[in-house]
């Protein structure tokens, strides 16, 4: 059964241009959600950040017709269990003033800061539920290689304010495995996607979502087998100018509109 899905952007194709010129190109590609990362190598949405600037944020994405949806976070680990779970703490107070629903992880490299990584995100979980945060993380190489990673964070983790984000590009490029049959091992704890395509395994991700080797076709087949409906928010999309990436965006609106109703 095709479900109907919410699609939004992400701001990191508007990277070099700004934040009213994000809203607009979203809006007008008619998308309905709102992802923030860094925009010029500055939060939109960061652990410092006021709340008094969170809500002005919040109201110049309703303006624009839009909703907010996800804020990328990242944990100082190598400062320890003290600064990374005030970092942690930080997001989820920038988030809920934003109006965000999900805080967006992309782990951490396999080594020392493993434990610290499980042990920051679990701490903080009843937190972000107070504040109607979901926690997630995302598949980035390192400890979120493999579908059966994604599981162990979630086993490890162990809270219902902690869930998969689900990027079939990134599985494809830090490791050249199948989307498909990773999704498969974690589909039941997936609660929204990354869309990125990649050329392949260390190719680029930077591309127009149906342009590479990710069949999204088969990717939303096993989401909506597991009766999911969260949001799916574009992260790349290719193109130089400001034109193009608008005209991109549009483009991949309508082909994901075909595929999720």
């Amino acid at each position: 059964m095709i479900m109907a899905i919410k699609l939004g952007c992400f701001t990191r194709p508007w990277n070099d241009y700004s934040w009213e010129e994000f809203l607009q190109g979203t809006a007008r590609a008619n998308y309905d959600l709102v992802g923030t990362m860094r925009m010029g190598g500055e939060w939109i949405i960061g652990p410092d950040t006021a709340a008094k600037v969170a809500k002005q944020r919040r109201e110049e994405v309703e303006a624009a017709g839009l909703a907010p949806s996800t804020c990328l976070i990242s944990l100082p680990l190598e400062d320890g269990a003290k600064a990374s779970e005030k970092a942690l703490c930080g997001f989820i107070d920038a988030a809920s003033a934003f109006g965000a629903e999900y805080l967006l992880s992309c782990g951490t490299k396999r080594g020392p800061h493993e434990d610290l990584y499980y042990d920051t995100m679990a701490a903080c979980c009843d937190y972000a539920q107070e504040k109607g945060v979901m926690l997630t993380l995302k598949p980035h190489g390192g400890i979120t290689d493999t579908g059966a990673d994604l599981v162990y964070a979630v086993d490890r983790i162990d809270h219902e304010s902690f869930g998969i984000y689900y990027d079939p590009g990134n599985i494809v490029h830090y490791r050249g495995l199948n989307p498909i049959n990773e999704l498969r091992v974690c589909a039941e704890f997936v609660v929204a996607m990354c869309i990125k395509d990649s050329l392949g395994e260390k190719e680029g991700v930077n591309i127009l979502p149906g342009t590479g080797v990710v069949s999204f076709e088969s990717v939303f087949e096993e989401l909506f087998d597991v009766g999911f409906d969260g949001p799916c928010i574009v992260e790349c999309l290719g193109g130089e100018t400001l034109d193009e990436v608008n005209a991109a965006a549009a483009e991949t609106h309508n082909f994901l509109s075909e595929l999720t109703g």
